[in-house]
């Protein structure tokens, strides 16, 4: 014979102790991430996915360093060109690691500090779709 169990009832559902070891143990993406992982992080894999689409299409020598003088100097091998992207995804990880080290501080200093992530990653796409688009 099945036993009469009567389903538990709760009034105060956060001083269950089971309720609270489910809501401790599941992953928040917190409010700082967002700008992040959904900003910064695909700008950084976008800029790495166009040099790897452009570089067969590029000359073996681009100008890479337009403010230098002498025309030696300007022009670089195209290999140089993936410095971008790998200094993208070194910038990524430096901030993702500033950004949880971080995650005792400020909300709004931590969310500030991943939109001026997405702005650098913005800024090595532009100059890397720049030099690009001078070349071809």
């Amino acid at each position: 014979m099945a036993k009469n169990t009567k389903p538990k009832i709760i009034i105060n559902p956060t001083t269950d102790p089971a309720i609270e070891k489910k809501k401790s143990t599941a992953p928040v993406l917190r409010s700082y991430y967002w700008p992040y992982f959904f900003g910064a992080v695909p700008v950084a894999i976008l800029t790495l996915v166009f040099s790897v689409i452009f570089y067969p299409l590029l000359p073996p020598v681009i100008p890479l360093f337009g403010s230098l003088t002498s025309v030696e100097e300007i022009l670089t091998d195209k290999i140089y060109l993936l410095i971008l992207p790998a200094l993208a995804i070194v910038i990524d990880l430096i901030h993702a690691l500033v950004i949880y080290f971080g995650r005792k501080y400020d909300t709004l200093l931590l969310t500030i500090f991943a939109f001026f992530t997405i702005f650098v990653q913005l800024l090595l796409l532009s100059v890397l779709l720049r030099t690009v688009l001078v070349v071809i």
